[in-house]
């Protein structure tokens, strides 16, 4: 009878280790730590985050906090999805890394090989002005729709009406390469030569060609807004004085009661965003910058590649800016938008990864994200 309680009591043990192996390497203090952070939001009547630290490309805690949907009180998981805004640009990028790797294009191709509209700037405007945010072209928010509509996304528009509407301008803002000016219509137009080259939609070329060879299974570009997707997290905005005189500002005007304003996303635009995603794929993204198993060196060279124009930002990379952490280098991209906020962090020297993702508005994931990492440092994970 003791060996059998003893043999129950081991198999019990290797199940409990299986069912929490992405944790094992976590203390009680750290994990109480780190979700002290998003204590305020660990019920179903707030929106929410989930995050995702791993290491070496292992997972050493993932956790979600808050409600996905608070009409049904459906808890954010790990594997719950959620829109990344400008995190998406890396996406993006990636796959014009993979079109330049087999040589159809090259960081110095004339982008109006592929976009005939660009042809009349005097100033010749390639694929690395796109990449690197220094086209000069103005992009589409600050520029009036032709329907008078607002670009706030409760507002239907797709990437070619932000294109046209940007490219109807006759000058370019200044000449490629002299200043530095963030333009989600670069990234807009990286989807059409992506398009042009490959003969599919963006949707498929990221698809068959970046997620699925990493097993993204979970990732998509969501470019038709009927589309269903399953585990899809709402968009939140605080109903604060500030966010509805914003809306009121555009035109949308919102009742007082109440202490969140869904906001669902009506417009399919993508490139510089557009990406849903979860926890565990970005976890699977960020573990093959490690072991660079899906493309290589050349691969990872050409993702963290930076250029020196004539202008003083030259710590961007594809879809991707390099920065330092209390001495630290990392490798990062953080996202928002009306009801999202987002942020992917690396620090490649470390081997650590920080994934924080919110349907909150204000959620400041950037934020979150370096509060866990000051944690990692202080517990000896992250040195």
């Amino acid at each position: 009878m003791k060996n059998i309680i003893l043999t129950i009591f081991c198999i019990f043990t290797l199940l409990s280790c299986g069912q929490n192996k992405s944790n094992t390497e976590f203390s009680i203090s750290t994990k109480n730590q780190i979700n002290s952070l998003f204590s305020k939001f660990n019920n179903l009547n707030s929106p929410g985050y989930a995050i995702g630290i791993s290491k070496n490309g292992k997972t050493l805690y993932k956790n979600g906090y808050g409600a996905a949907n608070l009409d049904y009180n459906i808890p954010i998981k790990t594997n719950s999805m959620f829109s990344i805004a400008s995190v998406s640009k890396q996406f993006t990028a990636a796959c014009i890394a993979l079109l330049i790797l087999e040589n159809k294009i090259s960081l110095e191709t004339p982008a109006s090989d592929f976009i005939p509209e660009l042809e009349k700037y005097s100033d010749t405007i390639r694929i690395k002005h796109l990449i690197y945010n220094t086209s000069g072209i103005t992009d589409y928010p600050r520029l009036k729709r032709k329907s008078g509509k607002s670009w706030v996304t409760f507002n239907y528009f797709d990437i070619d009406e932000c294109i046209s509407t940007s490219l109807a301008e006759e000058k370019l803002q200044f000449k490629p390469g002299e200043k530095w000016d963030y333009c989600n219509v670069n990234f807009m137009l990286l989807t059409k030569i992506i398009e042009n080259i490959s003969g599919q939609s963006f949707n498929k070329f990221a698809k068959t060609r970046l997620f699925e060879p990493l097993e993204m299974n979970n990732s998509l570009i969501n470019d038709d807004i009927t589309s269903v997707i399953k585990n899809r997290v709402t968009p939140y905005n605080l109903r604060t004085k500030e966010y509805l005189d914003g809306y009121n500002e555009y035109g949308i005007r919102l009742k007082k009661e109440g202490e969140y304003i869904q906001h669902p996303r009506n417009s399919p635009h993508y490139g510089g965003s557009g990406v849903m995603t979860t926890i565990d794929d970005l976890l699977k993204w960020s573990s093959n910058m490690m072991s660079k198993n899906f493309g290589g060196q050349e691969f990872y060279d050409l993702m963290h590649k930076t250029i020196k124009f004539n202008h003083d930002r030259d710590n961007q990379a594809f879809g991707l800016y390099i920065g330092d952490f209390n001495g630290k280098k990392i490798v990062a991209w953080d996202g928002g938008d009306w009801g999202i906020s987002s942020q992917l962090l690396r620090f490649p020297d470390e081997g650590v990864t920080i994934v924080v993702l919110s349907n909150l508005g204000s959620g400041e994931a950037f934020r979150k994200a370096n509060e866990i990492a000051d944690i990692l440092i202080d517990e000896e994970i992250l040195e």
